[in-house]
């Protein structure tokens, strides 16, 4: 049913006489078959309802069509067509008033009048596909349809135009477009601005853009505020899965490259099943994780990218072993890495006089299973009271701790418990700190005793201060970096 065909808002509800093919014919000419084919197997598990913007003037369209489409002969239309779906079939009485249809909005996509890509902004929830699940990284947005307000939390998607847009710019933007949702220190930006960001030191033309090398998307992100670190398969070969997926249980976005293509990774899939034989001693959790999530500017939002690739829908076109290289976007105040939390939690782990073995007989009875991660010490003690910390006395020794902005922390636990998401304790590190101070830690937590570096904590020199503890308990572990989407 179409009620309103030849109106500025038409509504279109799937039902007998309604499918897809009459959609494209509704939606013409800015959608074309190309498109209407990735909204489908993108949207059609849950899409009841779509309605359509017409004459929609979008903000990164309009950058590209004034600095680039315009001067063209043969110049596209400057207005888009923007489609809103959702999960219910929804009346036009309904869409006026949010309370009815929030619950059921699954996002919006921009339709450019561009070939051969039509797709342009996107955001969709990932619950929009029914395939799709895991542990991601997303941003909220509030839209605004006819006057009424709604909210979508998603990853920024975009296709590239093949014009001043291709896949590296398409992915700086999905990251950037992210950043700028989520976080107001950083400015939005558009697709043309970033094609200009390159221009310095580009190889040849700007545009039409031939796409970019890993270093000069690197570039591009430390002149827009970051301070990127870029890791290859090469120089990392037995930890570049680990330290790729380090970053993205870190709650950061990560752009990961191909020999010849590049896309955005911000979410993981994992499943917790034990180890056949069980580690030794000492290994990470990145052991569980068998797959990415990932927007990739040639296909639709949210593919899973494998270990080893399967081959359904939504599984996307490479494997883990096709990621050469990818870059992190740190703040400008991480200035350890991966590799060197790593390296000292380790290192301290191992040592005679504070190391487990040392100190710890509950963590000494088992092989431990590692968390790296990264966070803000915001969002670390916002947490305290709902995981409890296995001990009163921790959770008020973190509580009066003053904390730098981001820590690094590594999760401690045995193989069973981890399992079920519970750890024992906790290594806390200053991320301004360097690993070469032997005793950089803020805490030490084991199931026995908490070491607390109380002098640093007030900017003094190192005070280690001991506190006894008894009768701990396993906590769960520490999930605000991520969203759970479990389908």
């Amino acid at each position: 049913m179409i009620d309103g065909p030849n109106s500025l808002l038409p509504i279109f509800t799937f039902d007998a006489t309604c499918g897809w093919d009459e959609l494209l014919q509704l939606a013409q000419p800015e959608l074309d078959s190309g498109g209407v084919g990735r909204l489908m197997q993108a949207l059609s598990q849950k899409t009841k309802t779509v309605v359509l913007e017409r004459h929609y003037i979008d903000k990164d369209y309009r950058d590209t069509f004034s600095n680039f489409h315009s001067k063209r002969f043969s110049t596209p239309d400057s207005r888009c067509l923007r489609l809103h779906f959702f999960s219910k079939a929804a009346t036009r009485e309904e869409i006026r008033h949010a309370e009815n249809i929030q619950a059921d909005y699954l996002g919006y996509a921009i339709i450019r009048p561009t070939r051969p890509n039509c797709l342009g902004r996107t955001l969709l929830k990932p619950e929009s596909r029914r395939a799709v699940c895991g542990s991601m990284r997303l941003c909220d947005e509030t839209i605004t349809l006819q006057g009424v307000e709604l909210r979508v939390r998603g990853f920024p998607f975009i296709s590239q135009d093949a014009d001043v847009t291709v896949c590296a710019q398409s992915a700086l933007w999905m990251l950037m477009r992210y950043y700028s949702n989520r976080y107001p220190l950083y400015r939005e930006i558009f697709p043309y601005q970033l094609a200009k960001l390159t221009e310095d030191y580009s190889l040849g033309r700007v545009y039409p853009s031939s796409g970019l090398y890993v270093w000069q998307m690197t570039e591009a992100l430390r002149r827009l505020g970051f301070s990127p670190v870029t890791y290859t398969r090469d120089n990392f070969p037995n930890d570049f899965d680990h330290l790729l997926y380090t970053y993205i249980e870190s709650g950061i976005p990560v752009l990961a490259a191909t020999k010849r293509h590049v896309v955005v990774a911000f979410g993981h899939k994992s499943d917790y099943v034990q180890p056949n034989p069980l580690p030794n001693d000492i290994s990470f959790s990145s052991q569980f994780n068998h797959a990415l999530v990932v927007n990739d500017d040639n296909r639709i939002p949210y593919q899973v990218l494998r270990d080893k690739k399967q081959g359904a829908n939504e599984e996307s076109r490479f494997e883990f072993g096709e990621i050469e290289s990818f870059v992190a976007p740190l703040a400008e105040k991480i200035f350890l890495p991966a590799e060197s939390f790593q390296k000292v939690v380790t290192t301290i782990l191992d040592r005679g006089d504070v190391g487990y073995k040392a100190l710890s007989a509950t963590l000494s009875a088992g092989p431990l299973v590692l968390r790296l991660f990264l966070t803000t010490a915001r969002s670390f003690k916002k947490q305290l009271t709902e995981r409890g910390m296995g001990n009163a006395i921790v959770e008020q020794v973190y509580r009066n701790l003053p904390l730098p902005h981001f820590v690094w922390v590594c999760e401690i636990s045995h193989m069973a418990d981890y399992l079920t998401h519970l750890v024992h304790g906790e290594i806390l590190w200053d991320a301004t700190r360097n690993a070469s101070e032997p005793d950089g830690w803020i805490a030490l937590h084991y199931p026995e005793v908490l070491v607390a570096d109380v002098g640093s904590a007030l900017n003094q020199r190192q005070k280690l201060k001991k506190y006894p503890l008894q009768n701990s308990k396993t906590y769960p572990l520490y999930r605000s970096n991520l969203t759970d989407i479990q389908l």
